[in-house]
């Protein structure tokens, strides 16, 4: 029997809602790696001082992005496996070899992205994740897939601090060097720079190995513990009908409301963490680690919460459309991101890497939102998929897919 891909008739639309505003929230926190050192994502203060408003920035983008929107891209991303594997099954096909030829070429097209357009990947650590979280999901209980996904994400939570307390054991050159990922040294800044400002090859010898030992990082800590598990909560929720808003709105109004008050009370540990001993290396290590990492999984299913109640109501459903259409094409819309981004910030292209303002970067970030709120509601009236959802589609299923309208 043939096994072709999802028809727009047997979408969910507050997955492909949620879908579309996780992919431009991912922008709002990206946006800082692409156009400034790295570290300057972390700490404001990483290139020395700065003015108010960039510092103001910096916290609203840290409590409302930081950690949420990849943490709520890894939630669907576990749904969407598990609901191509149930569909692949209800219609008499195995799901297993669809689902590993997916995830194979979704891990080729990220290690593509991450040596050669940008080092902050996260399409193939989401592809090797989902080689094995696939394995629980069909034949497991809602509960199963929440006790092992929390206790994933809350043994990372537990290793980051054990980290810390081991920090504090550390000789001081060590320390001194640790110290560097928040604080880079002015030579460390001065090369980043160079390495950005400079042309392509420049900028890929430097994103290469940064990409190099960042994916090793993803691999065996970050991947299995943070983003597996959250993969796995998100089946859940997509299992107990939560994420395809089959759930009455009293529910996601109690749902929301809880999520809510745990996210808010972890924000403001994080908060004193921070500003206590000024924005230290330790500060920063637990806010990143422990305090803004678990208020990220709540505030994440608060958004879950209230997009599902968006997805429920009439309210603006002009615009809802068209997060829908961004959800629809988020393979396309994440790529086509960072290389409108890196053609603007990377000296290949116009060269504004380091030279704006932290709140500069946003009117850029407003500018991209526009292009594809707008252009994917657009191409989805003249063609089935955006180009990169087409083309993995095709590449998995081994035959060309429908993809223009025109020819239907």
């Amino acid at each position: 029997m043939d096994f072709s891909a999802t028809q727009a008739n047997e979408r969910f639309h507050s997955l492909d809602l949620i879908r579309g505003v996780a992919v431009l929230g991912i922008l709002v926190m990206n946006i800082s790696t692409f156009a400034h050192v790295n570290a300057f994502y972390m700490n404001p203060f990483a290139v020395g001082d700065t003015s108010n408003a960039n510092v103001i920035t910096w916290f609203i983008t840290h409590v409302f992005a930081d950690q949420k929107f990849y943490t709520l891209f890894s939630m669907l991303f576990g749904a969407g496996i598990m609901l191509m594997a149930q569909r692949a099954s209800n219609k008499g096909v195995a799901p297993g070899p669809v689902h590993f030829k997916r995830m194979g070429w979704l891990l080729l097209f990220g290690l593509i992205h991450g040596f050669f357009i940008w080092y902050g990947d996260i399409l193939a650590t989401y592809a090797l994740m989902g080689f094995w979280v696939y394995f629980l999901a069909l034949n497991t209980s809602v509960k199963t897939k929440v006790y092992v996904g929390a206790a994933l994400v809350s043994f990372f939570f537990i290793l980051m601090a054990g980290f810390y307390f081991l920090f504090q054991w550390m000789p001081e050159p060590e320390m001194a060097e640790m110290n560097q990922m928040f604080y880079p040294s002015q030579v460390m800044i001065n090369e980043e720079i160079a390495a950005y400002q400079g042309g392509w090859f420049d900028n890929f010898e430097h994103r290469a190995a940064f990409y190099g030992m960042s994916l090793l990082n993803m691999i065996f800590m970050v991947g299995p513990l943070r983003i597996a598990g959250a993969m796995l909560i998100g089946m859940a929720l997509y299992q107990s009908g939560i994420l395809t808003a089959e759930k009455s709105k009293g529910f996601y109004i109690k749902f929301t409301s809880l999520m809510l008050i745990i996210a808010a009370a972890l924000l403001y540990w994080d908060y004193q963490l921070l500003t206590e001993d000024n924005f230290d290396f330790n500060g920063l290590w637990l806010s990143f680690g422990v305090a803004n990492s678990s208020a990220a999984v709540f505030l994440a299913l608060t958004y879950v919460g209230l997009f599902c109640l968006w997805a429920k109501s009439d309210v603006m459903g002009w615009l809802r459309r068209k997060f829908e259409a961004v959800g629809k094409m988020a393979f396309t819309n994440y790529i086509l991101q960072s290389v409108i981004v890196t053609t603007l910030f990377y000296g290949f292209g116009f060269g504004l890497f380091a030279e704006l303002e932290r709140y500069e970067f946003y009117y850029i970030v407003a500018a991209i939102y526009l292009v594809q709120l707008i252009g994917s509601e657009l191409w989805l009236k003249k063609f089935y998929f955006g180009p990169l959802e087409w083309a993995w589609r095709s590449l998995t299923y081994g035959k060309s897919q429908p993809f223009s309208r025109a020819h239907s």
